[in-house]
């Protein structure tokens, strides 16, 4: 077993976990065990299926790689992993209330009160944000989903599932992957037409993710045959401010009308067809951390002030909203 931090618990133990009875979820990449140590410690253990092929040892190596590097509040810790010629296990720190996708799609959807939802939107945009902007080289995650943001156990978001991570090197330029990888409704449409991969392809997913945040539905399955979450946010709302409230989660009694508009707004500039005009995780941050401060001067870079003043058109309806719409309705 190799350790990324001081651990009391031995290789034994975390085999110890590895049962039926312990599962606490199931996916494509592999089957995640619940344990506690001798000490009192909760860990999560990832059990990595299709051990032995191509796919499998690219991604414990990339949740190695990358995990195993970095440190931030709002992404979830490697604690450690074990590799024998039979397994590969992979050791997180315990998130008691599981994958944001279940809290809002799953048996128990719809706890998450608004203030709730808009606090994890603005944690996983900071995990997101340390990816692609404080990391060298930087890191495009390449399935950021609902899933794949965890909860603790005071509903804190964790960025979360590196298997199918890249560095990006030569500056943080585009790179064009052999294949797409990601989730159905989640994809960034550049990447599923030519296969080049930079940062904006996890912007247009985090998008999605606010669009989960603000309807409660999932991104795909809901809408008809070919029409996802994002389609169908366009066509209901025409991105007009007075049409947002009808698509807001009905589970959620009380929702404020202004800050529904400014997250609905912020994740239909996220999922822009161009991806050069969406904006950085940093801008993101800035803009979901601006509500509800009214000011329309920003000491920001020139940059940030272009995406801002989009922001404030649409929310404020002002002259040049309209063509911003017509933008945005692509």
């Amino acid at each position: 077993m190799t350790a990324f931090q001081k651990v009391e618990f031995s290789v034994a133990n975390v085999l110890e976990c590895v049962k039926d009875g312990n599962v606490i979820g199931r996916g494509g990449a592999g089957i995640v065990y619940h344990g506690k140590m001798p000490n009192g410690v909760e860990i999560a253990v990832k059990k990595l299926l299709g051990f032995g092929n191509n796919s499998h040892d690219h991604g414990f190596r990339a949740e190695i790689r990358t995990l195993g590097n970095i440190r931030h509040r709002n992404i979830v810790r490697l604690v450690a992993f074990c590799s024998n010629k039979e397994t590969n296990l992979l050791v997180y720190e315990y998130m008691r209330n599981g994958s944001l996708g279940e809290a809002l799609h799953g048996k128990k959807g719809g706890f998450l009160s608004w203030n709730l939802r808009y606090k994890i939107a603005i944690e996983a945009a900071k995990g997101l944000c340390y990816l692609h902007h404080d990391c060298s080289p930087l890191i495009v995650h390449r399935d950021v989903k609902s899933n794949n943001i965890l909860l603790n156990s005071n509903f804190e978001a964790h960025v979360a599932d590196f298997g199918l991570a890249k560095f990006l090197v030569d500056g943080g330029a585009s790179e064009c992957m052999s294949a797409v990888a990601g989730s159905y409704g989640y994809i960034a449409p550049e990447y599923a037409y030519t296969l080049r991969v930079d940062e904006k392809s996890d912007v247009y997913s985090f998008g999605v993710v606010l669009l989960e945040l603000i309807t409660g539905r999932r991104p795909v399955g809901e809408f008809g045959d070919g029409v996802d979450i994002v389609q169908w946010s366009k066509k209901v709302t025409n991105c007009k401010r007075e049409q947002v409230t009808h698509i807001v989660d009905p589970r959620l009694t009380t929702v404020p009308e202004d800050e529904a508009m400014h997250l609905f707004f912020i994740s239909m500039l996220c999922i822009q067809e161009n991806s050069i005009e969406r904006p950085t995780m940093r801008e993101v941050i800035q803009m979901l951390s601006e509500f509800p401060r009214q000011s329309s001067e920003y000491n920001q870079p020139s940059s940030s002030k272009v995406v801002l003043h989009k922001l404030k058109s649409l929310e404020n309806d002002q002259t040049t909203c309209p063509k911003i719409r017509k933008e945005l309705l692509v």
